[in-house]
């Protein structure tokens, strides 16, 4: 089991520890494929806006979300799960899906100019305070982390 974990936006700085297993009090959750992600953009929409986050804060969760989302389903396997939650003051969102990636050094530089992808995940990174990579026998989870307004940490 590998973690790669982003301590803040704008670094290449990787850190290998066990993601911890924390959920809030009330998970939302939701299966899709591709046939489904306007409704996952919606779904991360409504649930950051329920924890609080202002709207430009929505909008960047909403297109990290969606660039995981998306490569889950078109790289991983065809039904992956959304699941989000809120907890000390931050909020998450995970993506599962039944892909075998082993994590390489994806996302901690920009992609060049003329390549064809590769820029989603580098994108996520750049939003979110924390991106956990783990791949398994069972598939690929990505956790993303964002910090609530102080108001509600």
């Amino acid at each position: 089991m590998v973690t790669l974990r982003m301590e803040l936006p704008y670094t290449a700085m990787r850190h290998r520890h066990p993601m911890r297993e924390e959920t809030g009090d009330q998970v939302d959750e939701m299966h899709f494929t591709v046939d489904h992600l306007p409704g996952v953009r919606r779904f991360v929409a409504a649930h950051a806006r329920k924890c609080g986050l202002d709207e430009e804060s929505v909008g960047d969760l909403v297109i990290a979300v969606n660039e995981i989302a998306t490569n889950g389903v078109r790289h991983g396997s065809p039904n992956a799960e959304l699941r989000m939650w809120e907890s000390n003051g931050r909020v998450y969102a995970e993506v599962r899906d039944q892909g075998h990636w082993v994590p390489s050094d994806a996302g901690d530089a920009p992609p060049s100019s003329d390549a064809e992808g590769g820029m989603g995940l580098w994108v996520t990174r750049q939003i979110c305070s924390a991106v956990h990579i783990i791949a398994g026998e069972r598939g690929t989870t990505v956790r993303l982390e964002m910090p609530l307004p102080p108001r509600y940490a």
